[in-house]
């Protein structure tokens, strides 16, 4: 558990997303030490478990119930940033508007999906 990092806070604002997820706002307590600030910025874009204990720090038995991460290999992308990645590839390759491109091919593949259903 050597892994789990705490920092005082406070959840400013939640915005729902799609696909039920939600993006959460949150401030630190002022007057963070060097350490913390670059441990927080080094979490940037890191995938892992939010936890967020009122009142009390969070002791290593309130995490005994998490569950583990689902494998995600380092750096491994998923199969849509995968396919995304090769749209936008083939799209500056034809010298066309690469955000047009995939908002095309991805209405065609959804379009060619649709005709198999019953």
């Amino acid at each position: 558990m050597s892994n789990i990092f705490q920092v005082p806070a406070t959840i400013k604002k939640i915005t729902s997303m799609h696909g039920r997820s939600l993006r959460l706002h949150v401030d630190t307590q002022e007057n963070l030490t060097d350490e913390t600030m670059s441990r927080v910025m080094s979490l940037l874009d890191k995938y892992g478990h939010f936890c967020f204990l009122e009142d009390r720090e969070i002791d290593t038995l309130d995490l005994v119930t998490i569950p583990p991460l689902p494998s995600k290999e380092k750096g491994e992308k998923s199969k849509s940033q995968r396919l995304r990645a090769v749209m936008y590839l083939v799209a500056k390759q034809r010298g066309v508007d690469t955000e047009l491109f995939y908002n095309q091919q991805m209405e065609s593949l959804i379009e060619k999906y649709k005709e198999k259903l019953d």
